[in-house]
C-alpha cells in the first residue's frame, strides 16, 4: 500500500508550521502541505517544536487556545507502547492473541494514532489514514521518533477515496474503524479529544463502513461505546475493553 498518497485539500489557510524547525520539518511540511511561517494569525492552527524536540499542535486564541503533544518518551502514550501486550483488548480483537504472524491492519480513522502505535509495537504493518493534515503530521513524527516508521505509513487523505484504490494484492487483513464519540476519561484525554473534533469533518459513517468490508480480507473491527448501538447488525463477536468495547464483524470466506 505504499506509495498511495493524496493531500487533503485547503490545509495551507488553516494550519502553519512555527518556529523553532528541525531540519526534518521541511519535508514534512511538504508531505503534508502546510506552509511554514513564524507568525500565526488568530484563526490557524500551529504545528511547533517544543523544548525537547516533540512536535506540538495549538489551537487558534478562539479555541481556548489549546496545546497537545505526542511523546513516546513519556506520559500515557510511553506507558501505552511499554505495556502492550497481544491479549490486550484491541490486539484481540484484531485477532493478534491467535496469530504467528502480525496481520496488515489499516486504520481507516487514525486521528492521533495511539491505537495505530499500539498495533505497530506488536509487530502488525500498519496502514493510517487521517485527513486532516495536522493529525497526519502528528503521527507522521511520532512514528519516526518511536522508531515504528518501519511499521506504519501515514496517509493524509480521504478512507474512503484510499480504500477503493487498493488492489486486491494489496488489501489489508484488517480494517479498523474508530468513528469518535462522546465518553468520560482523563483530562488529557479529553483536551486530545476536544482538538480531534474541532478539526473533524463530516463524513458518512455507513459509506465508510461499506468501503471496510468491501477491503477487508479477514474482519472489519469497530471502535464503540459500550452503550451505543453498534454501526452495523450484530457483529460476529465483541472484546470488551475498560472503557470502550470492540465490534468485530469477521469476513465470510468464500
Amino acid at each position: 500500500m505504499d506509495g498511495i498518497y493524496m493531500p487533503t485539500a485547503g490545509v495551507s489557510k488553516t494550519l502553519i508550521f512555527t518556529p523553532p524547525y528541525l531540519a526534518s520539518d521541511g519535508p514534512l511540511c511538504e508531505r503534508f502541505g502546510i506552509a511554514q511561517k513564524a507568525q500565526p494569525r488568530d484563526d490557524q492552527w500551529q504545528l511547533t517544536r517544543t523544548l525537547s524536540g516533540a512536535l506540538a499542535l495549538r489551537s487558534p486564541m478562539r479555541e481556548g487556545p489549546i496545546s497537545i503533544t505526542l511523546d513516546p518518551s513519556r506520559g500515557d502514550l510511553a506507558r501505552r507502547l511499554r505495556t502492550a501486550r497481544p491479549d490486550q483488548p484491541l490486539p484481540r480483537a484484531i485477532g493478534l492473541h491467535r496469530r504467528a504472524t502480525p496481520p496488515r491492519v489499516l486504520d481507516a480513522t487514525a486521528g492521533l494514532g495511539r491505537d495505530c502505535l499500539l498495533l505497530a509495537r506488536l509487530g502488525c504493518e500498519v496502514t493510517a489514514c487521517e485527513q486532516n493534515a495536522a493529525l497526519a503530521a502528528l503521527l507522521f513524527d511520532v512514528a519516526e521518533r518511536s522508531g515504528l516508521a518501519h511499521q506504519i505509513t501515514v496517509h493524509c487523505g480521504d478512507a474512503i477515496a484510499l480504500m477503493a484504490a487498493i488492489s486486491p494484492a494489496d488489501r489489508p487483513d484488517i480494517v479498523y474503524l474508530d468513528p469518535m464519540f462522546e465518553f468520560s476519561s482523563q483530562s488529557q484525554v479529553k483536551k486530545e479529544m476536544q482538538v480531534c473534533r474541532l478539526l473533524a469533518e463530516d463524513g458518512d459513517t455507513s459509506l465508510l463502513l461499506h468501503a471496510a468490508f468491501a477491503v477487508a480480507n479477514d474482519r472489519v473491527v469497530v471502535k464503540r461505546h459500550p452503550h451505543l448501538q453498534p454501526l452495523r447488525e450484530l457483529p460476529s463477536f465483541t472484546v470488551n475493553g475498560e472503557r470502550v468495547r470492540f465490534d468485530v464483524y469477521l469476513q465470510v470466506k468464500s
